[in-house]
């Protein structure tokens, strides 16, 4: 069953579908193009790396639901109780973007991955301010009432 009270957000598809591209294209080029050894060792690496973002990408996302939040990072998930989260903020300078914490009770914090919440394609400031504000009352929205 589909929880229509659910919000999602994850590394928007055309982004790995990217990746995979380029991975494509370094495989290619070593396999029928027969490059020098340098040339082949620069696009292995290549391929590797983007190969390791794109399963990184596909990994990681960020849930709210009417009973908590789910935060998956590249090797771990983190799931939080709205009973456990004593406030939802913005912050800035997190990996360089600002982004979405929930502060805990007992005084710890979970910060969703800016690269989740950020806009995908160049955007002003404001605008991006006004979008990560416009998420962040999403995700206010779905907190139930405190008791």
């Amino acid at each position: 069953m589909v929880d229509a009270d659910v919000l999602s957000w994850r590394v928007p598809a055309f982004q790995i579908a990217g990746l995979l591209l380029v991975v494509c294209g370094c495989a290619a080029l070593n396999i029928y193009g027969h490059p020098s050894g340098p040339v082949a060792g620069v696009t292995i690496l290549l391929g590797l790396l983007a190969l390791g973002l794109a399963v990184a990408g596909l990994r990681m996302y960020f849930v709210v639901q009417s009973d908590g939040v789910a935060v998956r990072y590249i090797r771990r998930e983190v799931w939080l109780p709205w009973s456990e989260i004593d406030r939802v903020e913005i912050v800035a300078n997190v990996r360089g973007s600002d982004t979405i914490r929930f502060s805990r009770l007992d005084g710890s914090f979970l910060n969703v991955p800016p690269s989740l919440l950020q806009p995908s394609r160049p955007t002003s400031k404001p605008a991006a301010s006004h979008l990560l504000r416009d998420v962040l009352r999403q995700v206010e929205d779905r907190r139930p009432p405190i008791t």
